[in-house]
């Protein structure tokens, strides 16, 4: 009996040992795989609102608020070369003009008015270029106007993260009033 107890408890604590040993490689794999997923991390792009060092825009590079610069900067960029005729000029059509008899091209206004947006979406890359520009606008030349706009910007310094240079997402809504 007493052989029997102590092989039954031998195999228990070699049941024990090896759960324990099962458990201590389940940990380290996990902590592995943890450590390799925030390596994976750092290699993802990153948001602007939480980067560790932002992308330095042209001009910022001694100012001590350096994501407050990036983005005063950038504002000015967009009010600089934003091309608000266009607006006014989304479509042309032709127009009968009852004075000289002929048809006329003419601008139209083919949005309602009120207050409209344009979704600049886009990353400064790991060499601090414009990248994956994305945009969102009520008609396809405002699109393709918010795209030029993006195309114009200056080469940046990019944002680290950790230490490494990583892409940085950025989103830039531009609002104005349709008449």
């Amino acid at each position: 009996m007493k052989k029997l107890l102590k092989a039954t408890m031998f195999l228990f604590i070699l049941f024990l040992t090896d759960l324990s040993i099962s458990q201590e490689k389940k940990d380290n794999d996990q902590n592995n795989e943890k450590a390799t997923n925030l390596t994976e991390e750092i290699t993802e792009d990153i948001p602007f609102v939480i980067i560790e060092e932002v992308p330095v825009f042209p001009g910022c590079e001694k100012s001590l608020q350096k994501r407050r610069c990036f983005n005063l900067k950038l504002n000015k960029h967009v009010t600089r070369k934003f091309n608000d005729k266009i607006i006014d000029c989304l479509e042309e059509k032709e127009v009968y003009n009852e004075e000289s008899k002929v048809y006329e091209k003419r601008c139209v206004s083919v949005l309602s008015s009120g207050k409209k947006r344009i979704y600049l979406q886009f990353k400064i890359g790991k060499t601090g270029e414009v990248e994956d520009i994305k945009v969102r606008a009520p008609h396809p030349k405002l699109k393709e106007e918010g795209i030029r706009i993006l195309k114009l910007l200056p080469q940046m310094k990019p944002g680290f993260q950790e230490g490494e240079p990583v892409r940085v997402g950025y989103t830039l809504p531009i609002t104005f009033n349709v008449e």
